[in-house]
């Protein structure tokens, strides 16, 4: 009996599956992996891909952009966003809640979600602002994918932290975290305790003025105090709570040792580094000569080998981008006044050719890559099965690499429009070739082909 055609056939002699790489035939139908089919015989179907030695990987998945829509869209938007997204090999994405308005109601939750889908080109969530403790029930109910809250508001600025995205009241915070245990979802925190940052702050300008030197050392001031005591502080709520924890932005060697303390312990916690932090803002010397358009905060050296080691080891389960645009006319502000230029940079289009040109340096494992920015995001998120994974039943969200290409990167060549990168001049090895949603291919060298609008939202199975 004959088999009915494929709508897809991808083949490769390098295909990353959980149960390892492998030689073989991925076959789509209906948007789904329906088998991994062994190397042989061609297979009916309506368009077949021969990748021959090229990896094929699943899309990535990333759990922490910032799309600036609505509200800032002279910055980005959630269309110019998602085609930077799709360029760069990620099929799903989720967004942070600092637009405006903030997404701490359910009415605004679902406004967002439906100006988000009327532009998106990957699949994509929303992680809600939960900082309002009595309507965390609600916002979960109306598709929250996750709360975010950041333990800080801005000082001298009025973004990227606005009201609305930010608590400091360690109190309510507590709230925060028994009322999202209720719901079962993650709480991705920014860990940061303001009252110390104030104080580095202040002696951080005392010291060295008000450029972005001095930004960058005031966040580290005191041996990453700012960030230790704040992580210490959430492990003990989540230990408390038994809430669902993500912390973000783990870069210190101390808040790295107690992370890893309370993954042994067996506690519901996971950590995330970001690309700028691992490729641009740990060398003082890069900050020296990109200045503002580096920032972001510093990695002192010190703490380079334990934010690595911690990817290397797993203590970090995921790589979220922190993509995050500003004008060129915002940033500038920043090499005389960082405290009042935003922080922030675009990094979704190029982090997977960073972490692909440390792969063919010998630093990573294409598996590890693959477990950081797809199969450990779509756990976190609740999509394990669906998305993340090459595997029969998944969405057929894939990426054809070509380990052999070779680029200096520079902010013309890519899809962001603000115009510029912190990645901007940097050698890499490896990159996406092709991007595949739901068996559709949306990007192929470069070029962004899906229509606006064509992402699907993804709404959590609770």
């Amino acid at each position: 009996m004959a088999i009915p055609a494929y709508d897809l056939v991808v083949k490769s002699s390098v295909i990353v599956t959980p149960s390892g790489t492998i030689s073989g035939q991925i076959a789509v139908r209906d948007e789904k992996i329906v088998g991994i089919l062994a190397p042989g015989d061609d297979l009916p179907a309506k368009k077949t891909i021969d990748a021959g030695a090229d990896p094929v990987i699943p899309g990535l998945i990333d759990t922490h952009c910032h799309f600036r829509d609505p509200g800032y869209t002279h910055k980005e938007d959630y269309y110019h966003g998602t085609v930077a997204a799709a360029a760069g090999g990620v099929t799903t994405v989720f967004d942070m809640p600092n637009v405006n308005p903030p997404t701490t109601t359910a009415d605004r939750l679902k406004a967002h979600l439906d100006n988000a889908q009327s532009k998106a080109v990957v699949d994509f969530g929303h992680n809600a602002s939960g900082v309002v403790p009595e309507n965390i029930k609600e916002l979960a109910d109306a598709g929250a994918t996750a709360f975010k809250v950041w333990m800080m508001k801005d000082i001298g600025r009025d973004y990227p932290h606005p009201p609305g995205t930010s608590l400091t009241n360690r109190g309510v915070l507590y709230r925060v975290f028994e009322e999202v245990a209720e719901t079962g979802l993650p709480l991705y925190i920014h860990p940061h305790d303001h009252d110390l940052y104030e104080l580095f702050v202040e002696r951080s300008q005392r010291q060295w003025g008000m450029d972005f030197r001095s930004y960058a050392r005031a966040l580290r001031g005191g041996n990453g105090v700012v960030l230790n005591t704040a992580i210490a502080t959430i492990l003990e709520f989540q230990r408390s709570v038994g809430t669902k924890l993500h912390v973000l932005h783990l870069s210190t060697r101390g808040g790295i040792r107690m992370v890893a303390d309370a993954k042994a312990e067996g506690r519901d916690v996971t950590a995330e580094a970001n690309p700028f932090a691992l490729f641009v803002t740990n060398d003082w010397d890069t900050i020296e000569k990109k200045g503002p358009y580096a920032l972001g905060f510093w990695v002192p050296e010190d703490d380079n080998p334990a934010m690595w080691g911690a990817v290397k080891d797993g203590t970090i389960d995921v790589i979220g981008s922190d993509h995050g645009p500003h004008t060129k006319e915002e940033k500038e502000v920043g090499w005389d006044d960082m405290y009042t230029a935003p922080g922030g940079s675009p990094m979704i289009e190029q982090y997977l050719r960073l972490l692909l040109t440390e792969v063919n340096k010998g630093n990573l494992s294409l598996e590890r890559v693959v477990e950081m920015c797809a199969s450990a995001p779509a756990r976190l998120t609740g999509y394990d099965g669906r998305k993340g994974a090459i595997v029969p039943g998944a969405d057929a969200d894939l990426v054809i690499l070509d380990m052999d290409h070779e680029e200096t990167l520079h902010a013309s060549h890519a899809h962001y429009m603000c115009g510029w990168m912190p990645s901007e001049d940097f050698e890499t090895k490896g990159r996406p070739r092709m991007t595949v949603l739901r068996g559709k291919v949306i990007m192929e060298d470069g070029n962004v082909t899906a229509a606006k609008g064509s992402g699907r939202l993804l709404r959590p199975q609770r």
